[in-house]
């Protein structure tokens, strides 16, 4: 299954500061990092915009470091392990 965060995750990594999502560990600076000028509303929380926005950006780095974690375990002959995640 394909890696996936929610806005919900977004929403819990800026507020409690991180978050195990699809068995990563998510910090509030890696959120922090890809924020936008306007992304806060005055009361300093994220848009809902901007969590969906940051939601898709992070499922990006997801998927690419899941492929990244298939392919050096394809390329050192190990058996792969395959883990799930229901998003």
């Amino acid at each position: 299954m394909t890696p996936r965060a929610t806005p919900g995750d977004i929403e819990w990594i800026d507020s409690y500061g991180q978050a195990r999502v699809c068995g990563l560990i998510v910090h509030k600076a890696t959120i922090t990092g890809m924020e936008r000028p306007g992304d806060r509303r005055s009361d300093g929380h994220l848009t809902a915009a901007a969590k969906e926005r940051l939601a898709t950006q992070l499922t990006r780095q997801l998927v690419s470091h899941d492929q990244q974690s298939r392919a050096a375990q394809h390329a050192a002959r190990e058996p792969a392990i395959w883990r799930f995640c229901n998003g």
